[in-house]
């Protein structure tokens, strides 16, 4: 029972840090973008309030489902090319995740590999192991929920600097969108495939 809370534990943790990593890398680009315009509007939180970006159901369902989503800073984007940027910037971050997480399990750090060589080896070794794991699935599993059209999501960014009214259109449909989502989460289609896709890719 130790060794489940602990990966529970090194799971939650590695979804925080999927969360913060996600959602300030493209706060970090939307004020860059801003301050290029020369716009210096104040905004009512700092986006190195990073604990904004934690979504309790996203830490949830990522131990149970490896299906983590964050919370977004909530800017109000009205330019369609800031939002193309800021939705390429969060699958780049995510997919770079996953690849440098996979090149660590791969280079066997700490004389470990893949996801089953746990054995007989230092806690340390394990926790970090364990941690790097957590990473590479919910990174996958973060850039597949994000593939899905929620206005918040970073598909959603995609469509909204496409076009408005598709925009529009995916907000309208929010909730079966949603109802989707929750149906794959809930019959395990992402983490089964993204458990079966970071086993080949370990192989």
């Amino acid at each position: 029972m130790k060794e489940i809370v602990l990966e529970w534990f090194i799971c939650a943790i590695a979804a925080a840090v999927l969360m913060i990593v996600h959602e300030l890398s493209k706060a970090i680009v939307y004020m860059g973008i801003q301050k290029t315009r020369g716009n210096k509007r104040k905004y009512t939180h700092s986006i190195w309030e990073v604990h904004r970006y934690l979504d309790p159901v996203g830490i949830i369902l990522a131990i149970t489902s490896s299906a983590a989503f964050s919370k977004p800073f909530m800017f109000r984007i009205q330019d369609k090319k800031v939002n193309r940027i800021l939705g390429i910037t969060g699958f780049a971050v995510l997919l770079v995740c996953f690849i440098g997480s996979v090149a660590a399990l791969n280079m066997h750090l700490f004389g470990v590999s893949g996801m089953t060589t746990l054995e007989n080896r230092g806690d340390v070794a394990k926790i970090i192991t364990l941690f790097i794991q957590y990473i590479a699935i919910l990174s996958l599993g973060m850039l597949v929920t994000n593939l899905f059209p929620v206005s918040t999501f970073d598909m959603g960014l995609l469509i909204a600097g496409a076009s408005a009214q598709k925009y529009l259109g995916i907000i309208k449909m929010d909730a079966v969108i949603k109802m989707i989502f929750v149906v794959a989460v809930f019959t395990d289609l992402i983490s089964y495939g993204g458990y079966r896709f970071l086993a080949l890719v370990l192989r």
